[in-house]
């Protein structure tokens, strides 16, 4: 019996040293697991596109159109605060400006920027010729941690039993490469407000003692032939 109890003593005590978290080194924050320990960095970035302007231009060119709709596709997908259009003032092409900027916000609409998103400002252009319009918005940017090679590593002889260095680092490292917005990893995005109507239909079938699942449709059943093979 002694024996046995030293045994199961012996198996919780190595379970215990496997789910072990080694202490933090001096100035190095506490982590939950020993995978955690190799950090995402997220930094904030800017996007930005010039558009020229010439004073004889009365609308925007094929690529300048293109230029917008890619631009506005990277916004919808990863942008932060306002989408800022720049106009260039005080300059010859300064009344083609204007009149490019009111056609360039109705491209950005129609490519799904919000129309209260965008932010319009000026800046002294008079010094060129061809000043552009200059469109930006801020993004984040997601810096993969530095994973030790794993043949410098003796990953068959680990004496105190914890995880190797760079445990749990490709993970992160993939992460890293894959996240379409690195703010996620920042902070959660905001949801929309949950369907109160469904809400109150459902708890009403609730009261009255009936199903409050959605009934299926005939198409969505499974039979079972019974045909003889």
């Amino acid at each position: 019996m002694t024996s046995k109890l030293l045994l199961a003593g012996a198996a919780l005590a190595s379970l215990a040293a496997c789910a072990s978290v080694p202490e933090p080194a001096p100035g190095e924050t506490p982590v939950a697991s020993a995978a955690d320990r190799h950090q995402i960095s997220v930094v904030q970035a800017g996007d930005r596109i010039d558009v020229p302007v010439a004073s004889s231009d009365v609308s925007l060119t094929p690529q300048a159109r293109a230029q917008l709709a890619t631009f506005a596709s990277r916004y919808v997908r990863m942008g932060h605060g306002a989408l800022v259009m720049s106009t260039p003032s005080g300059g010859a092409n300064a009344d083609a400006a204007a009149r490019l900027a009111h056609e360039a916000r109705m491209r950005l609409t129609e490519a799904g920027v919000p129309y209260s998103a965008i932010a319009g400002s000026s800046y002294d252009g008079s010094a060129a010729a061809n000043a552009p319009i200059v469109f930006s918005f801020t993004r984040y940017e997601a810096t993969a941690p530095t994973c030790a090679p794993l043949w410098e590593q003796d990953l068959a002889h680990q004496s105190n039993n914890q995880p190797y260095a760079s445990f749990g680092c490709s993970n992160a490292a993939n992460l890293a490469a894959m996240i379409e917005d690195p703010h996620d990893l920042i902070a959660p995005r905001n949801e929309d407000a949950r369907d109160g109507a469904r809400r109150a239909t459902v708890m009403e079938a609730y009261r009255r003692g009936e199903p409050t699942g959605a009934a299926r449709g005939e198409d969505e059943r499974v039979s079972i032939s019974n045909a003889v093979q």
